[in-house]
């Protein structure tokens, strides 16, 4: 990395952790967002609520249902400090992910985790350049769509087959999590509005998985249950965001120009 993305980085981790920053983002969303963000937030209280268990697990899905909630409704306004949140949510839904054996998504959160830090370089790469508040939406290039299929596919295989031999749980669609997450995580970091389109699907996939592990678990992951519907309804939420705002066409490479 040289001198000047390493000062870009600096300045995204400055501001991502910056409490002045944190609150300013925060307090300076739409009347629609912050409707979206009580209700949200309200549906884990219940559900912790209602779970009736109180246990590790029904607090820690708690934790991970508030804070997650908070990072996607800044992540709906392309807001540099989603990833202040994001970094923590991440950390504790691995503790889940781990103590529900759901490997593939431990795969996908590690995953989430390194690119917490490349987003933030990126994403504050984006802002410096346009002296904007919130990150370019962008648009994809038709062979870079098709190669975001072919990686999915190649990706889905290897992890299918990992999940197997490690005893892992619902493996056909776990397996999908993480394929689909270094993609749309990446599109994400990007500014690529085609992102919406991996984490609906994503979305819809945890919503399953996660109803057949309440089934099995118990209550202690209502909490885990409610959040992924939750994230449902605001992919949709985000993408309206994202596609009807101004957007940019594509004409970089995303590898060779970013991370080279």
């Amino acid at each position: 990395m040289n001198t000047r993305k390493l000062t870009i980085f600096i300045e995204g981790i400055r501001n991502s952790f910056n409490p002045k920053v944190i609150v300013k983002e925060l307090t300076t969303l739409t009347g629609k967002d912050y409707l979206l963000l009580t209700i949200l937030l309200a549906s884990q209280v219940v559900a912790y609520i209602l779970s009736g268990t109180f246990d590790t697990m029904s607090n820690l899905s708690l934790i991970v249902g508030l804070i997650t909630i908070v990072n996607l409704i800044l992540v709906n306004r392309g807001r540099l400090t989603n990833y202040t949140f994001g970094l923590i949510s991440t950390i504790f839904w691995f503790v889940v992910a781990m103590r529900t054996h759901l490997v593939g998504d431990m795969f996908s959160q590690s995953y989430y985790l390194v690119m917490q830090f490349i987003g933030i370089y990126a994403w504050q790469k984006d802002l410096s350049e346009t002296q904007k508040d919130e990150v370019t939406s962008k648009k994809i290039t038709l062979p870079k769509a098709l190669l975001s299929v072919i990686a999915f596919a190649i990706i889905y295989g290897i992890v299918l087959l990992t999940s197997h031999h490690l005893g892992g749980q619902q493996i056909f669609l776990d397996a999908s999590l993480l394929p689909l997450a270094i993609i749309s995580q990446l599109l994400m970091t990007y500014g690529y509005r085609s992102q919406w389109i991996g984490w609906i699907l994503i979305d819809m996939i945890n919503v399953v998985i996660w109803f057949n592990t309440l089934q099995t678990t118990g209550s202690s992951v209502l909490g885990m249950f409610i959040l992924q519907i939750a994230m449902l309804i605001n992919a949709f939420y985000g993408a309206y965001l994202w596609f009807t705002k101004d957007s940019v066409s594509d004409n970089n490479d995303i590898l060779s120009t970013e991370l080279g």
